[in-house]
């Protein structure tokens, strides 16, 4: 499943392992051609002692996006990245008093997450990047 809003830079293909009881036996090229759907066939239940053998199912890493596995589902989540930029301009006639710098709070839900000093040095710009 891919929670992406229909993503057009989506990748044509992901690889899906199959693991029994944690090690790696064999790996699915998943497309859009077979609706992201994948099987693994003939799986053997017990090993040799007629112990049952656990099998799970892992994506490999997709650039861009988080990978959440239930069951056999795997949900796709795009992570997208922000960067907010800016600058604080002042309407002062170059008045001689300005503060030597300021704080600037980026707030997430109402909430301080992050703050920057700025400076004349900086000309009063500042990044919050990798948001």
């Amino acid at each position: 499943t891919w929670n992406d809003n229909n993503a057009t830079d989506r990748p044509s293909s992901i690889k899906v392992d199959l693991l029994q009881n944690g090690k790696v036996v064999d790996t699915k090229e998943v497309t859009a051609a077979t609706n992201w759907k994948y099987t693994f066939e003939k799986l053997q239940a017990y090993d040799a002692n007629g112990v049952a053998y656990k099998y799970e199912v892992k994506e490999q890493p997709v650039a861009g996006y988080e990978s959440q596995v239930s069951g056999t589902d795997i949900t796709n989540t795009k992570v997208a990245k922000l960067t907010v930029e800016g600058t604080n301009t002042w309407n002062d006639n170059n008045a001689t008093d300005r503060p030597s710098s300021i704080k600037v709070d980026l707030l997430q839900n109402g909430k301080v997450v992050d703050t920057k000093e700025v400076t004349a040095a900086t000309n009063w710009k500042y990044t919050f990047e990798k948001l």
